[in-house]
């Protein structure tokens, strides 16, 4: 039987707004996630946000870290392309298009970026020199989009108290399978691997976020799993807990997370980082090793207050094993061994 793509979501949803929006802290967002196979190199997440209050200068966030130490980083605005809206979304040298909804997407950038190490990174430096870099990534969707708080009563609960603002408003995730190039500073690179998509349409507020754990990875089988998690209080509630898996019959399980991998240092990749999954069906074990990982401790919005780690990791899941996504997100009070 084929899988339904849509998920029964709104084609709408995947085209981005033409005019701007009244409310100026409204954003249209696009974000993916690369995973090459090789596990050399990564883009573990590049995105836009056109934001109303600057809407003709989008935000343009980019990442890329290679297994030889080199991370690459790009957090500011540029302009707008011409012919925004519809099925694309660019500023300055990124682009997104929107091929067919819930299904093909193409991701192009042509321009350069600013290139440090990891070690630097993690020690908290910030610096680096900017160099060349360019690609073209080709996403064929395998999975059906997960809606945020759109599996369990819980989590839609969730998502109308805290959730939505630190969700972004109307969120959703689609793994696929990825195909193109990468040029870094004249050397070019095949993508073969996969990756996960956002679309984000709403407010985002993540000033008071207490961190959190995501995680997700699409195995060659085709089963597949994603986790988003916050860091729970001292009553042990969370803002936000939801997770699912994918089965290799192809029936999808809603599911929560029961024991994350909370980021307490900030070490080198390699660490153990094993995940969880709690279901109407038992308990689901995921085994997990760091790959690549890159530390931010100055751009993102929670900067002020927590580190970011955002990078790969090598996942087994009874015995089958691929390449996914890890982020993890820390409160700067809770990392050991952090200087002040």
């Amino acid at each position: 039987m084929a899988i339904d793509l849509t998920a029964g979501l709104d084609p709408g949803y995947e085209r981005f707004l033409e005019t701007r929006p009244v409310n100026p802290e409204m954003r249209d967002a696009a974000i993916m996630w690369v995973f090459d196979d090789s596990g050399t190199f990564a883009l573990p997440r590049f995105s836009i946000d056109a934001v109303g209050g600057h809407w003709n200068e989008p935000v343009v966030t980019l990442n890329m870290v290679t297994a030889d130490g080199r991370a690459l980083r790009i957090w500011e605005r540029f302009a707008a392309q011409a012919g925004n809206g519809g099925n694309q979304l660019g500023a300055g040298p990124l682009r997104f298009t929107c091929i067919e909804a819930y299904r093909r997407w193409h991701f192009d950038f042509d321009g350069e970026a600013r290139q440090s190490s990891v070690e630097e990174e993690r020690a908290g430096h910030f610096g680096g020199t900017h160099v060349p870099l360019a690609f073209h990534v080709e996403a064929e969707m395998a999975e059906p989009p997960w809606l945020m708080g759109g599996l369990t009563a819980e989590a839609a609960k969730a998502m109308k108290a805290d959730g939505a603002s630190l969700m972004g408003g109307l969120r959703y995730e689609q793994l696929c399978r990825v195909s193109g190039w990468v040029r870094l500073s004249g050397e070019e690179r095949r993508i073969s691997g996969t990756g996960m998509r956002v679309r984000r349409r709403g407010v985002r507020n993540m000033g008071g976020a207490p961190g959190h754990c995501q995680m997700t990875a699409l195995f060659p089988s085709g089963r597949a799993f994603g986790a988003n998690v916050f860091w729970p209080d001292a009553n042990g509630h969370s803002p936000f807990n939801e997770a699912f898996v994918m089965l290799p019959d192809g029936r999808r399980l809603a599911a929560r997370v029961a024991e994350a991998p909370w980021m307490h240092k900030l070490v080198p990749a390699g660490d153990s980082a094993p995940l969880v999954l709690e279901t109407a069906e038992g308990r689901i074990n995921i085994a997990a090793t760091t790959v690549l990982k890159m530390f931010d401790h100055h751009l993102f919005e929670m900067a002020d207050t927590s580190v970011l780690e955002q990078g790969t990791a090598r996942y087994s899941w009874d015995g089958e094993e691929t390449l996914g996504l890890i982020e993890r997100c820390t409160l700067r009070s809770r990392l050991e061994g952090l200087k002040a």
